[in-house]
């Protein structure tokens, strides 16, 4: 009878390991996602912006479009945005014509 507690025992804390395991790796995953979700919210701005300062000769001065995309840019770096996404939004900023930056 001492045995067979003693595998048991061997197999509960087997198991223990393995969901400790599986739990760190879907805290990983989750991480993963949430940087995953905020680039594609970071895109979608960029995009959103990129469609603004192609209709912007019609609605605004295309100096005032440089300063609210170069504000986008300084918070984006502030807020610690992955580099790729302003990366994206500067490449957006050099679309303008290079008196209004």
């Amino acid at each position: 009878m001492n045995t067979s507690m003693d595998t048991l025992a061997e197999q509960m804390l087997t198991l223990v390991e393995i969901v400790s395991a599986q739990e760190r790796d879907i805290k990983a995953l989750k991480e993963q996602c949430r940087k995953l979700e905020e680039h594609d919210q970071a895109i979608a701005v960029a995009f959103s912006t990129f469609f603004h300062v192609l209709s912007a000769g019609r609605v605004a001065k295309l100096s005032e479009i440089a300063a609210i995309l170069n504000n986008i840019i300084k918070i984006a770096e502030q807020e610690g945005r992955p580099a790729a996404s302003i990366k994206f939004l500067q490449d957006l900023a050099d679309m303008l014509p290079e008196e209004q930056r």
